[in-house]
């Protein structure tokens, strides 16, 4: 693999500088230049080298995660003023299901190129079908070579679909955090990617539990500062998933940007905010409907309609939960409108067939 050179990166932004020279026949005085010529012209340099990084950012980033069967996976992440190198993954490894979340050092067009450059070697190296510490051993040795000046933090799990059993390896990245009934940090870590070489880094193995969530982030969750320059913090975003950690992935993340732009006033300025979340949905189809009749309507409108319809405690085959689709439409659409009648049906029917199809694969198996 060719090498990437280290000027390449210390010269970027400012390779336009070293323009042609040009020599005049004879000897002149200097055109005289407007005072704010100069300025202005570099500061346009700057914005449209910080719309290209943003352009090559926004390229590499999915524009829709996998869906799997039994789970729930969603990623957002929200660009800085001041554009990063946040990065996140998904990649389907020997039946497992790989996730990967990562920040590079620095910021602008560098930033965004040393993203780049990351996430090719670790695609690479996941193709090889390695365990998450020795992927990111091997990525992080070719990144010393490759990538001289900068480092990344890096996490990388995989999930087995079937038992919920994840293995996860840290390169200095923030913990890997798992909320049921409460909210654990799961502390393995190393040193970042790129520093030193390294054989193998430590790996975790949990189990995932019908119902459980895992949230991957960057910093610029509990770096965020307010007005006064007060960060977030973490006790702030633990506190944060303790009350809000019942809801499904998308709504729980809408939430916690919510809060950020609330304490930032809605201003990110010095970092990125991504964010993956994979929740293990529940065993029961019909716990699993109630659950996101719950987020869209409430929990205490979704208990009530459960009970009139018998639902509680019961257990039905994903064909006699489509039947219940038309009786819940009604319901919704009478109490909140077509329009969240719809929005409620759309996510229920393709969940109702993520069933029949585990129940198909357990079937043949």
């Amino acid at each position: 693999m060719q090498k990437v050179q280290p000027v390449i990166y210390s010269s970027l932004l400012s390779h336009r500088a070293h323009g042609r020279v040009a020599i005049p026949l004879e000897p002149a005085l200097p055109a005289p230049v407007p005072e704010a010529s100069v300025p202005d012209q570099r500061q346009a340099e700057l914005e449209q080298d910080l719309q290209l990084a943003r352009d090559l950012q926004q390229g590499l980033m999915l524009e829709t995660v996998p869906r799997l069967p039994g789970w729930e996976l969603s990623a957002v992440s929200l660009p800085a003023r001041e554009l990063g190198g946040d990065l996140y993954d998904f990649l389907a490894v020997n039946g497992s299901q790989g996730i990967m979340i990562g920040d590079v050092s620095g910021k602008g067009l560098p930033a965004a190129l040393r993203m780049a450059v990351a996430r090719t070697v670790f695609r690479a190296e996941v193709r090889r079908g390695q365990s998450p510490g020795h992927t990111l051993a091997a990525v992080n040795n070719i990144l010393i070579e490759e990538m001289p000046q900068g480092m990344v933090t890096m996490l990388y799990a995989l999930i087995n679909p079937q038992t919920g059993m994840m293995q996860l390896a840290n390169a200095g990245h923030n913990y890997l955090i798992v909320i049921n009934n409460q909210v654990v940090e799961i502390e393995t870590s190393g040193v970042p990617l790129g520093v030193m070489e390294i054989d193998c880094y430590t790996e975790s193995t949990l189990q995932l539990n019908y119902g459980d969530s895992v949230m991957l982030y960057t910093d610029g969750v509990v770096e965020a500062t307010n007005e006064h320059q007060v960060l977030y913090g973490y006790p702030r975003f633990q506190s944060l998933l303790q009350t809000v950690g019942h809801l499904k992935p998308r709504a729980l993340m809408a939430r916690v940007l919510s809060e950020v732009r609330a304490w930032t006033q809605g201003q990110l300025k010095h970092d990125d905010v991504t964010m993956v979340l994979v929740r293990r949905r529940l065993a029961n189809l019909l716990d699993e409907m109630h659950s996101i009749v719950a987020d869209v309507v409430g929990p205490m409108t979704a208990d009530e309609w459960w009970q009139s319809l018998a639902l509680v405690g019961a257990s039905r085959t994903p064909d006699q939960c489509l039947e219940l689709l038309r009786p819940l439409n009604e319901m919704v659409a009478s109490q909140f409108g077509r329009g969240i009648a719809r929005e409620l049906q759309a996510q229920l029917r393709p969940v109702i067939e993520e069933y029949r199809l585990l129940q198909s694969t357990k079937g043949s198996s």
